[in-house]
């Protein structure tokens, strides 16, 4: 959602349709109050902007457009302070109220200027450094040097080599300092300049580096024409300080390390590598609380390359941005791998691990942990606030902002109110050459407010397959992390952003292609509310981006990009594509944009974010395109006779189109595979089609784990739109327009469905009237916070009361239904035995058709299906699309049925007045208009449509019946159709498999865009009477083979056809659809098969989305339901013989016991106990089921609710958690954890529960040779797991699951040596034996842990 609010004009699509008791509702309605606002005050911002500027004063000391700060205090920050304003009082609506926090801590907006100042000592003051905190002492002489350079050198070097010392000898601080094209600089030793220039060559590495440590100190570094810089330091420290001494480069500007390439023919490059790391992040491997000082990782630090003495940072893990992250200095690391941290935590991290759906990948819902040390710095003097300057010019028209330096500029268009901007340093790479930056900290970086500078930035490189941004970490920047600008083929992996203001990692223009993204870690430390106004910053070329509006972790308006692996932690959008701008800068007009190719987006998590998680926003309907390429382009004349090649362009915008010149849908279907978003309040999109979710997974969203407003069907008219995925704890706020099949897909608890979500607002939707089809799908949801399962919609929101919004379909597949019409019952349906259908309340000829095919659900069911209709038989979607009528005198049609009759004859079954509806309250958007209503498909049906107003139905009003996809997939469909007597189709019968050219394309309707209809132009239009079930020439589209296509399950995007003279390994790799090559596929490297070393049984391997090289060494295997062990080799469940009665899940609390954990809505010792009979209605027996502190909810015959633990209703419960009297029904209870186990800290080691008295038995080894992962690729010897470099042959079989008393163990082996030092590779890493078994040792010591 785009939220303007400081614009005067707000788009369209800025609401959001909630329910309204929701926190997140009254944020929207909020904010449209705040925008609303903001429109009144627009002329005393134009009249204050007159009055600022004469506030501003230029101080004239050569440095680069520095004033003294501006005096400005504008209204919209005042508005947002709550303070009271003449024009009216809607101050009242501030939106930080409800959050709790003071008005002053709302995230920044885009002209948040002053705030950002007011608040700059407190954000300055959390923002940690090196350079205020470990800096060498002699590099003090390079600390806010105030000397301009005042000369210019070039070397001389007689041999053509030159050391540092040499050129100290004939630069210095008051010189720009060359190094001329055939001269190399070797960096022996420290070297102070005034700035550095290289036209020759800068060699630094260990060798050269004659101490432990040097440093250079320049007010820029530029490498030109085909300069280089090579710095490789893998056993030695150097840090790079660029000082705020005024030097300012003619291209870079000023404060900046960075290349640049100032005419054609010319390649500068820059390659830096620090030590590496094998790894730059993992993942908690348990849980930690406040005051704990150790934590376990996913992977062994020891192999990771991680050291005493590194800063490292664990991700917040609260719902929606209200977390903090928390920062550490390893103290130790012990032999096993446990870091124990310098002071304890002040936050709960959470580790939880989920196991995935239908055989895809796990849900690793655990707190990132990065480190953020490198033995290569680039850092420098601190932010320097700078004033604006008038005369400068714009970069990009609107934006407010110049690539020349910091940019006066009034709240207008798209730009912000700025009097000064916050200036660190900067590092680019602009207009040709390489770019390879690996394994480097960056710091005090980023100039906020300056266009393009930002802490690493890939500016016009072209085609770049060079380009390389890994494993850095970016500590502290003032404006985004890493951005890919008019970039193609570079690679950005592995990288650590924390505490990064604006967007994390950043595509610019909408033309940058083949990008990869992968394996980066994205974290903001400060909740999104909070006196540090989370990572948001002001005054930026991009408030989507930056501000309040949209902070996102990852942020592109071009699709045709890849991402793989990547985590978001805490930011307001996890990943935000911004596909509805035509282009930016020189590619405007020259994109797609929404409708460009996707590129390949699997095994990305977002979570803890304050709105969405993934998150594509405004008509995201990929096309089939072609033309957009690398080679296809044009021209950008950059001066002085230097033509820059700007591609990526698809210049052909007919190719962008949804039809062809014959009507064919022209969508590519592709897919986001294996993406896991949670805690997040919002997941999905607004408009978008072609699109499958293939293994998804959301969790606990509030209110929204699915979010989407309109869609349509795959152009292969096959896929699903949801499949093999999961979802649990939020609504799904369902689409309109299409069918939306969903499959292969499991419901937990809390989880509930909109139907036609936001079709009541009149911004989206089209007839309201989807048809949902559920196909295998398996319910143990117990629905939304009112126990409603399924929610049709009911406000009305437009200006006319024509809005017919409480259409769709709710239906099973047709074979799941024609199971359960023959009498069978499905396991976790989503409808009572013998239903198969459901529909809302109004359509009310249903309940009257002979024999009873539907019946209300309100008395049996109470709220579970929002009072709707079910029946016994499928139902599906029929729409008409009218024109030119007026919802003020539009007529209704009548329905009249014949149900399971030989025709049409003079007195039908049943009937019904059908509202005619309109989306929108008329103009550009009066074409979403027409009637629609649930339908019976069979042969022997016979519907009749006419006008309440007497006159005919116009030939050009169109028919659609179905859909394509339920021909292809299952069987074709079929109705008898009348309009006012004018039979349709083949003598009034019509087929779910009719043509359906020109109609709906999700960006074009009746072979027309959106910018037709604003504009009234007519001329695209399609003849209206040729299309549909009812034109005047009938015809019915070729049905496709969808088991050919796998039924329509896509996999991540690849391009075999491209690799057809070399084919790729299809286990291990997949052809890249940007370089044509074979590449690995996520889990396998060159070396590794990282899945392959977990050797889980009965259970997945976590490493897949994980990235790196090495094994992980803790929760390798994430287990199946009911197994455990550190394979997922014992199942207690199965071997106890313990059964939950369908009611609730056996869960093992060792590899030897298990306990029963009931459903919502059953409790009892086999979760066989209901208070159905008992309480008032079905569950939640109107009762809450979501109090904060409650573990245990209880209902009375006479209404009552009692929530012992929590805190609601104004009670005070009881601390023992009992309930006031016996009259109490329990209907849910929350697992509170806590069984006291032993022997879980070493996976060669069977883990038991504890005693009754809390000491541990005797422990229980593992037999020899059995796999173990705390060592990689491991194997069990004498209790103690032993590593090895290589995978060793396949293990036996594990032993039979243990039964409750365990055996005695063996003796333990002697211990074997102790860990190797670390290295920078994999290494075999012997693990110690365990410590001597315990007799009487209780719960808290090293053997017997708390679950």
């Amino acid at each position: 959602m785009i939220l303007k609010n400081r614009r005067a004009t707000r788009k369209h699509r800025g609401r959001l349709r909630l329910p309204l008791n929701s926190p997140s509702s009254l944020f929207v309605v909020l904010v449209s109050i705040l925008t609303f606002c903001v429109l009144k005050a627009k002329a005393q911002l134009r009249e204050t902007s007159n009055v600022v500027k004469s506030d501003v004063k230029t101080v004239d000391n050569g440095k680069e457009g520095r004033t003294k700060k501006g005096q400005f205090l504008g209204f919209f920050e005042k508005f947002l302070r709550q303070e009271p304003h003449p024009q009216g009082d809607c101050h009242s609506y501030g939106y930080a109220s409800q959050y709790g926090v003071e008005a002053s801590d709302t995230p920044f907006v885009h002209d948040d200027e002053e705030l950002f100042m007011e608040k700059w000592s407190k954000i300055r003051e959390a923002t940690y450094t090196v350079a205020d905190n470990d800096l060498p002492q002699e590099l003090s002489v390079c600390k806010y040097s105030s000397s301009l350079p005042s000369r210019t050198v070039t070397v001389q070097a007689s041999s053509g080599v030159i050391g540092s010392a040499a050129v100290t000898s004939q630069c210095g601080i008051d010189s720009v300092c060359t190094i001329p094209s055939g001269t190399k600089l070797e960096v022996d030793g420290n070297l102070n300049l005034g700035a550095l220039v290289v036209k020759g060559e800068v060699e630094w590495n260990d060798d050269t580096q004659a101490s432990q440590s040097a440093y250079l100190c320049a007010g820029y570094v530029a490498i030109e024409d085909n300069g280089s810089w090579l710095m490789d330091l893998q056993t030695k420290d150097a840090i790079i300080y660029i000082k705020d001494n005024g030097a300012v480069h003619h291209h870079l500007r000023s404060r900046v390390f960075g290349s640049v390439a100032t005419r054609q023919g010319v390649h500068p490059s820059i390659d830096v590598k620090g030590r590496e790391l094998v790894r730059t992040w993992s993942l908690l491997s348990d849980s930690i609380l406040p005051g704990d000082d150790e934590i376990t990782l996913m992977h062994n630090p020891h192999l990771m390359g991680w050291r005493k003495g590194d800063r490292i940072a664990i991700a917040p893990t609260k719902k929606e941005a209200k977390g903090n992250g928390e920062a550490f200095i390893i103290s130790d690391i012990d032999e096993k791998g446990a870091i124990l941290l310098d002071k304890a935590a002040v936050e709960d991290h959470q580790a939880t691990f989920r196991a995935p759906p239908q055989g895809s990948y796990p849900a690793l819902m655990a707190a990132e942990v990065v480190n953020l040390s490198r033995n290569i710095l680039v850092t420098g003097d601190d932010f320097e606030h700078v004033g604006c300057r008038w005369d400068l010019n714009e970069a990009v028209m609107g934006e407010g902002t110049s690539t020349d330096g910091c940019m006066c500029s009034d709240s207008y268009g798209a730009a912000p109110y700025r009097r000064q901007c916050t200036v660190g340093l900067h590092t680019v790479g602009m207009y040709g050459g390489t770019v390879s930056i690996q394994n480097t900290r960056f710091e005090r970086c980023g100039q906020r407010g300056i266009e393009g500078k930002y802490c690493i930035h890939l500016h016009h490189l072209e085609d770049c397959p060079d380009c390389l941004v890994k494993n850095n970490a970016i500590e502290g920047s003032m404006q985004r992390g890493i951005t890919v600008h008019s970039t193609h083929h570079s690679l950005v992996e592995g990288n650590v952003l924390y505490n990064v203001r604006g967007a994390g990692i950043y595509l610019e223009d909408g033309n940058e292609m083949h990008n990869e993204m992968n394996y980066n870690v994205v974290i903001c430390p400060h909740p999104f509310r909070g006196d540090l106004h989370g990572c948001t910053v002001p005054g930026t070329s991009n408030d989507q981006a930056d501000t309040s509006v949209n902070h996102c972790g990852f942020w592109s308006v071009a699709a045709t990009n890849s991402m793989t692996g990547n985590r978001v932690s805490n930011a307001f959008d996890g990943m935000f594509l911004q596909g509805n701008k035509p282009g930016r800068g020189p590619s405007t007009n020259h994109v797609c944009g929404v409708a460009a190719k996707f590129g390949r987006h699997e095994g990305n998590t977002f979570h803890s974010n304050g709105r969405f998680g993934t998150y594509a926003l405004d008509h995201n309907y990929p096309k089939s395109s072609e033309d957009q390429s690398i080679s296809n382009g044009g021209m950008k004349d950059m001066g002085d006779g230097f033509m820059l090649r700007v591609g990526g362009w698809n210049d052909d915008q007919t190719l962008c189109s949804g039809f062809d010149s014959q009507g064919k849908d022209t969508g590519l279907p592709t897919s986001i595979v294996n993406n896991v978003d949670y805690g997040n309040a919002f997941v999905g999109h607004y408009e978008a089609g072609d699109i499958q979710y293939v293994g998804h997974q959301s969790y606990s969203g509030s209110p929204n784990i699915l979010y989407w407003k309109e869609t349509k069907q795959f152009a292969n008219q096959c896929s699903a739109h949801l499949t093999a995925s999961s979802y649990a704890d939020g609504n799904l706020a369902l689409p309109d327009q299409s069918t939306f099949i969903i499959e292969n897909t499991s419901f937990g608890g809390g989880v509930g469905f909109e139907a036609s979500h936001h079709c009541n607002i009149g911004e989206t939707g089209m007839l309201c009237q989807p048809q949902y089809i559920l196909h295998n799908v398996s319910w143990k949801g117990t629905g939304d916070t009112e126990g409603k399962w399924a929610w049709f919609q009911w406000e009305q929101q437009h200006s006319h009361n024509r809005n017919q919004m409480y259409g769709g379909v709710f239906t099973l597949s047709p074979p799941d239904a024609q199971h359960v019409m023959g009498g069978g019952e499905l396991e976790n349906s989503f409808f009572p035995p013998g239903f198969v259908s459901l529909v809302a309340k109004q359509f009310t000829y249903l309940l009257s058709l002979p024999g009873t095919p539907c019946i209300s659900s309100a008395n049996q069911y109470v709220k579970r299906y929002d009072e709707g209709i079910l029946c016994k038989v499928p139902l599906r979607a029929l729409k008409i699309y009218s024109q030119g009528l007026d919802p003020s005198n539009a007529p209704n049609l009548t329905v009249d049925v014949w149900y399971n009759r030989a025709g049409f004859s003079s007195s039908s079954d049943s009937s019904q007045t059908i509202g005619f509806h309109q989306t929108g309250d008329g103009g550009s958007r009066g074409f979403r208009q027409g009637f629609s209503l649930p339908v019976i498909p069979s042969a022997n049906h016979y519907y009749r449509l006419s006008r309440t107003d007497g006159q005919s139905i116009p030939t050009d009003w169109v028919v659609e019946f179905s859909d394509t996809v339920i021909g292809n997939r299952w069987s074709k469909e079929y109705i008898h159709l009348s309009l006012g007597g004018r039979l349709c189709g083949q003598e009034g019968l019509i087929s779910s498999q009719h043509d359906r050219s020109f109609i709906w394309s999700g960006d074009r309707f009746m072979g027309r865009s959106w910018s037709d209809f604003y504009t009234q132009k007519r001329s695209d239009d399609a003849p209206r009477e040729e299309l549909g079930a009812c034109a005047i020439s009938y015809s019915e589209v070729p049905e496709v083979d969808c088991g050919s296509i796998n039924d329509g399950v896509l996999s991540a995007l690849e391009c075999p056809g491209l690799c057809r003279n070399n084919p790729c390994d299809e286990k291990t790799m997949y052809c890249d659809c940007g370089s044509a090559k074979c590449k690995f596929k996520p889990g396998h490297t060159q070396n590794s098969d990282l899945c392959g070393a977990a050797r889980c049984v009965h259970g997945t391997c976590s490493s897949k989305y994980l990235g790196g090289e090495i094994p992980v060494t803790s929760r390798a295997c994430v287990c199946d339901e009911g197994w455990t062990g550190s394979l997922c080799q014992y199942n207690p469940c199965e071997t106890l013989g313990l059964s939950c009665s369908g009611h609730g899940t056996c869960t093992p609390t060792s590899d030897a016991t298990a306990k029963y954990v009931c459903d919502a809505g059953y409790h009892g010792e086999h979760c066989t106990e209901t208070c159905d009979g008992y309480c008032q209605g079905n569950y939640p027996y109107r009762c809450s089921v979501n109090e904060d502190g409650a573990f245990k909810y209880g209902c009375t015959p006479t209404g009552g609710c009692w929530y012992p633990g929590g805190h609601g209703q104004g009670q005070d419960y009881p601390s023992g958690g009992e309930y006031p009297s016996g009259l109490w029904c329990t209907f849910k209870e929350i697992d509170q954890g806590g069984e006291c186990s032993c022997g879980k800290d070493n996976d060669c080691e069977k883990t038991l529960s504890c005693r009754t008295d809390g000491s541990c038995p005797s422990p229980e080894y593992l037999p020899d040779s059995t796999a173990c992962n705390s060592a990689p690729w491991g194997a069990c010897r004498s209790g103690t797991c032993v590593g090895s470099d290589s995978p060793p042959p396949p293990a036996p079989a594990p032993a039979p699951a243990p039964g409750p008393e365990p055996t005695p163990a063996p003796t333990p082996a002697p211990a074997p040596a102790p860990a190797p030092a670390p290295a920078p590779a994999p290494a075999p890493v012997p693990v110690p034996t365990p410590p001597s078994p315990p007799s009487s040792e209780r719960c808290g010591c090293q053997s017997c842990t708390k679950a």
